[in-house]
């Protein structure tokens, strides 16, 4: 009976530390970036700014998550010594945000599409007028992802 007891210790303890191996029940690993708006509009915090910067460089987006107000700009500095291509999830239709495929979006000459249409090394900027929550990546790097909240 002992021998028993600690068998079923042993496969909690060894499903336990599978499962936080695996980042958690049902995820199957490290998530992919998606996109999806808030069902409820996120509380707004006090004193949202309307404006945000990210600096990208070889080790991602920083910070990789921004808050801002509904009509506010986030800015987006390539210091990476390569290129960067901000896009929308998911990865890689890019479609979320303005409910059209990249093909259909890119070049984008309404500003509608959450994405750069194109690699850069400078600096690229966007004006978010949907509240949700965002997320994002770098088309050229999809493993590099952040989040964007808009709030009212």
């Amino acid at each position: 009976m002992k021998n028993f007891i600690w068998a079923i210790v042993i496969v909690i303890i060894l499903g336990g530390g599978y499962l936080v191996w695996q980042g958690g029940l049902g995820t199957g690993g490290t998530p992919t970036p998606t996109e999806t708006p808030s069902p409820t509009p996120t509380p707004t915090p006090s004193g949202a700014p309307m404006s945000a910067a990210v600096t990208y460089s070889a080790s991602g987006f920083s910070p990789a998550e921004v808050t801002i107000k509904k009509g506010g700009t986030v800015t987006w500095t390539n210091s990476s010594g390569g290129q960067m291509w901000v896009a929308s999830a998911q990865h890689p239709s890019h479609m979320v945000y303005a409910g059209t495929s990249r093909e259909e979006h890119c070049p984008d000459a309404t500003g509608a599409a959450f994405d750069q249409c194109a690699g850069s090394t400078g600096t690229y900027s966007f004006t978010f007028q949907k509240v949700g929550t965002w997320n994002y990546h770098d088309h050229l790097g999809t493993q590099k992802f952040g989040k964007v909240i808009v709030v009212e």
